[in-house]
C-alpha cells in the first residue's frame, strides 16, 4: 500500500482529532483526505461531508460543486485489493441510494447520510437535478482502463458517463501536486504537420512559436507525462463537462480533418525549443493551457485512429535564472481552463466595468472575471456573483433565486438589470448602500469563521452552512421595519409585502458610530439563525420538507413560512436582543 496515502492517512486523522476531539478509523481518514486533496475541501469545513458507517447506502462522503451546480457521490476504499466486480456493485449500490432518496425512500440509512445527501440533492437546480456523478477512490491497485471498460461492457442501472474510477497512482499524483513544487517534463519530441513549419516572435525576455503538431506525438506525451510534470503548470485543474467534452469526443469520431478549425488548441512554456526538420526539441516544458483538450485526445475509446493536427503555441524564457517566475507568468496568463459560466458573458459589459471600476476607488474589490485579482491590496473584496446574491436577498427579498439560481442573475434580463444595471454611483444613498452592503458581508464572513469550529447546535450550523442568503434577506426586512418602510402590522397582515413594496436605498452600517457594531452585527446574524432554525424544524417535523436546503430553495417558501414565522417571533419579549441591535441599519 502506498506509504504517501498511509502518512497521509495520519495527518487527516491528526487534524480530526483536533476539531472533533476524537479520533477516527483509517478508513474514515482515507475520506477525510480526498476531500482534502482531491476536492480542495479543507479539514474544518469536511466534518458534515463524511457520512460512511453503518447503513451509508455505500455513500462514504460527498461534494457538491458550486460552480458546475453537480453533484458528486463517492465511495473510498482503504484496501490492499478491490475486484471489478466489487466496483461494479459498489456503483450500483450508490445509485440505488440516490434513487430511494428521490423517491423519499430513506428509513433505512444514516442520519447523517439523511442529512448531507438530501441537502446536497435540494441544491441542485431544477434544470440539472440528474447532474450527478458517482466516483469511486481505492487505494488498493487497479487498472483503471480495464475496470472502465468491465464497467462498459457490464449490465447496470447506474449511467456509465457519470462514473470517475481513482487508482492509488491518481491520488498520489493529487497529493504530490499539492506538496510539492511543480515539476516540468525534462525533454521530449514533437512531430510536425510538415518540416519548418512554424510562426516565430520574440521580446527581450521571451520567444515563442506558432506550429501544428501530431495528435500521436501529444498521446505519446500524455502517456508518459501525465503525472509527472506535463500539467503542473495548468493551475486549472482538467474540470468535467458534458457539454464541451461530448463536443471535441464527436470530432475525434467523425470530423479529424477540421480539429485544428474547431478547437483553441494548448500553449507549452518552456525552458528552450529547437526544430530539426518536422520534429520539434522541448527542455523543462509543462502545458499550461489546453490539458481538457490533451486528456479528451490521449484517453479517447473510440475507434477513429486517424491522425490529425493541433494548433501549438510554444513560449520559452531567454532568462534561465528566471524559470520560476516565467513559468508562473505564463501560467496565469493563459489560464482559461474553466467552462464558460452565465457571469463570464457578463464579465466585459458596460455597467459591470463601471461598476467594478467606482468600487474600486472606494477600497473595494469587485471580481467581474474568474481568477483575476485585484493588483492592489483592497480592504474589501467581492465577486460579483456574491454581490448579486446579497442585493437580491437584500434589497429584492429573493433568497431562494439568489441560492439556488445564481445563473438566473445573469441571464435573465429582468433580474440582472436590478441588481447590475442601477448607476450606483449617481446616486449618493445608492452607493452608500452598496457599499455598506460590501461591508456588512465582510463582517457576515468573521462571524462565520468565529462560530465554524463550534457554538452553534447541529440544526443551528446547518441553517448557517446553507442559510447566507434567508439570513441577509431578514436582515432586509430588519432595515426595513427599522427605518420604517414597512410596519410590523404589514408583514403580519401579508409576509410577501417585503416583495412587493419598493425598497428605499440608503447608507446604514456606516452612520453608526459606537463601538458595539460588530457586536451588535453578530447578534442581528445569530438571532435570525435561530429563526430561520426554529422554522425549519416545526416543517420539517410536519412533513412539509425534506431538509434544511429544500427548505430554502425557492422564494414563495422564504415569504409564505419564514417572514410569517419572523415576525411572529419579533414581537416576542425574548427578541429584545433583535430590535436593540437593528438600529445599526438606520438611514441618515
Amino acid at each position: 500500500m502506498s506509504e504517501l496515502i498511509k502518512s497521509q492517512i495520519k495527518v487527516a486523522k491528526e487534524a480530526i482529532k483536533e476539531i472533533k476531539n476524537g479520533s477516527i478509523s483509517d478508513d474514515r481518514a482515507f475520506s477525510h483526505l480526498l476531500l482534502k486533496y482531491i476536492f480542495s475541501v479543507d479539514y474544518i469545513d469536511q466534518i458534515d461531508l463524511v457520512t460512511d458507517g453503518a447503513n451509508d447506502g455505500g455513500v462514504d462522503f460527498l461534494y457538491y460543486d458550486e460552480e458546475e451546480s453537480k453533484l458528486i457521490i463517492c465511495q473510498s476504499k482503504y484496501t490492499s485489493a478491490l475486484s471489478f466486480d466489487q466496483i461494479i456493485a459498489e456503483l450500483g449500490k450508490m445509485y440505488s441510494t440516490v434513487q430511494n432518496f428521490k423517491r423519499a425512500h430513506t428509513g433505512n440509512y444514516n442520519d447523517q447520510l439523511k442529512k448531507a445527501l438530501q441537502n446536497a440533492m435540494d441544491r441542485l437546480p431544477d434544470d440539472s437535478a440528474d447532474n450527478i456523478e458517482y466516483h469511486v477512490f481505492t487505494s488498493a491497485p487497479i487498472d483503471i482502463n480495464a475496470a472502465n471498460k468491465k464497467i462498459a461492457n457490464t449490465h447496470h442501472d447506474f449511467p456509465t458517463d457519470a462514473v470517475v474510477l481513482y487508482s492509488p497512482d491518481d491520488i498520489e499524483k493529487a497529493i504530490q501536486r499539492a506538496q510539492e513544487a511543480l515539476n516540468t517534463v525534462q525533454f521530449a519530441k514533437l512531430k510536425l504537420d510538415r518540416p519548418n513549419n512554424f510562426l516565430e516572435y520574440e521580446s527581450d525576455d521571451l520567444e515563442g512559436v506558432f506550429c501544428n503538431v501530431s495528435s500521436i506525438s501529444i498521446v505519446q506525451l500524455y502517456n508518459k507525462f501525465a503525472g509527472a510534470g506535463l500539467f503542473d503548470l495548468n493551475i486549472r485543474k482538467y474540470i468535467k463537462n458534458k457539454t464541451v467534452d461530448d463536443g471535441v469526443k464527436r470530432t475525434l469520431d467523425q470530423d479529424r480533418e477540421n480539429f485544428w478549425f474547431l478547437n483553441n488548441g494548448i500553449i507549452i512554456a518552456c525552458t528552450d525549443y529547437d526544430f530539426d526538420g518536422d520534429v520539434i526539441k522541448l527542455e523543462n516544458f509543462s502545458i499550461v493551457n489546453g490539458g481538457q483538450t490533451t486528456t479528451l485526445i490521449s484517453t479517447y475509446k473510440g475507434t477513429n485512429t486517424k491522425e490529425f493536427y493541433i494548433p501549438c503555441k510554444i513560449v520559452a524564457t531567454k532568462d534561465d535564472s528566471k524559470d520560476t517566475q516565467f513559468y508562473a507568468r505564463i501560467a496565469e496568463a493563459t489560464n482559461s481552463q474553466k467552462p464558460i459560466y452565465p457571469r463570464d458573458l457578463k464579465s466585459n459589459a458596460p455597467e459591470m466595468v463601471r461598476l467594478g471600476k467606482w468600487l474600486q476607488q472606494e477600497d473595494i474589490y469587485l471580481e467581474i472575471k474568474r481568477g483575476f485579482k485585484s493588483k492592489k491590496k483592497n480592504t474589501y473584496s467581492i465577486k460579483n456573483d456574491e454581490l448579486g446574491q446579497i442585493v437580491l436577498s437584500f434589497a429584492f427579498q429573493m433568497p431562494g433565486t439568489a441560492r439556488s439560481g445564481k445563473k438566473k442573475m445573469f441571464d435573465t434580463p429582468s433580474t440582472y438589470d436590478k441588481i447590475f444595471k442601477v448607476n450606483y454611483e449617481k446616486d449618493p444613498n445608492k452607493k452608500s448602500f452598496l457599499i455598506d452592503l460590501v461591508k456588512l458581508n465582510a463582517k457576515y464572513a468573521l462571524v462565520e469563521n468565529k462560530y465554524k469550529a463550534g457554538g452553534l447546535t447541529q440544526g443551528q450550523k446547518e441553517t448557517f452552512l446553507n442559510g447566507k442568503q434567508a439570513i441577509f434577506a431578514l436582515i432586509g426586512v430588519c432595515y426595513r421595519l427599522v427605518n420604517g418602510d414597512i410596519t410590523e402590522e404589514d408583514l403580519l397582515n401579508d409576509p410577501k409585502s417585503v416583495n412587493t413594496v419598493p425598497f428605499t436605498y440608503g447608507g446604514n452600517i456606516s452612520n453608526y458610530t459606537a463601538d458595539d457594531l460588530d457586536s451588535k452585527i453578530e447578534q442581528i446574524i445569530l438571532s435570525l439563525i435561530g429563526v430561520i432554525t426554529e422554522a425549519y424544524e416545526l416543517c420539517r417535523d410536519k412533513g412539509q420538507t425534506t431538509s434544511i436546503s429544500n427548505y430554502l430553495k425557492t422564494d414563495s417558501r422564504y415569504w409564505s413560512d419564514i417572514v410569517a414565522f419572523f415576525i411572529k417571533q419579533y414581537r416576542r419579549k425574548y427578541m429584545t436582543d433583535l430590535r436593540d441591535s437593528i438600529d445599526i441599519l438606520k438611514r441618515n
